[in-house]
């Protein structure tokens, strides 16, 4: 299983923020070592309490969209976002610019 996070690109003298830091740290580890790590952050995931989270999501395994991405074809459909409140996203202080991941795309994503 091969896992493609982008990493966001500082700009001119802007310092990565924490979220940056975790992709960066994240893409730096051995392909193992980064499916082990999204394992591990997985089970922190709030995803499945959301509203908008539904069964053929929980189903397919689809989690950790502030990371991974957009739901590949599960959840279209927004009901009330988690996002904000999550305890990852406010740990490494992203969230409050961003949110819907299961249907905009990550946290990545949605800066481009």
């Amino acid at each position: 299983m091969i896992i493609d996070l982008f990493v966001v690109s500082q700009k001119g003298s802007e310092v990565m923020d924490d979220f940056e830091e975790f992709c960066q740290a994240l893409s730096d580890l051995s392909n193992e070592e980064r499916i082990e790590e999204l394992k591990r952050i997985k089970e922190e995931c709030i995803c499945p309490i959301c509203p908008t989270y539904n069964i053929c999501a929980k189903e397919a395994g689809e989690l950790l969209f502030c990371i991974l991405g957009k739901s590949k074809e599960c959840i279209n459909d927004r009901i009330e976002c988690m996002c904000t409140p999550c305890p990852f996203a406010r740990r490494l202080n992203f969230g409050a610019n961003y949110t819907t991941y299961c249907i905009r795309g990550s946290e990545i994503e949605q800066r481009k």
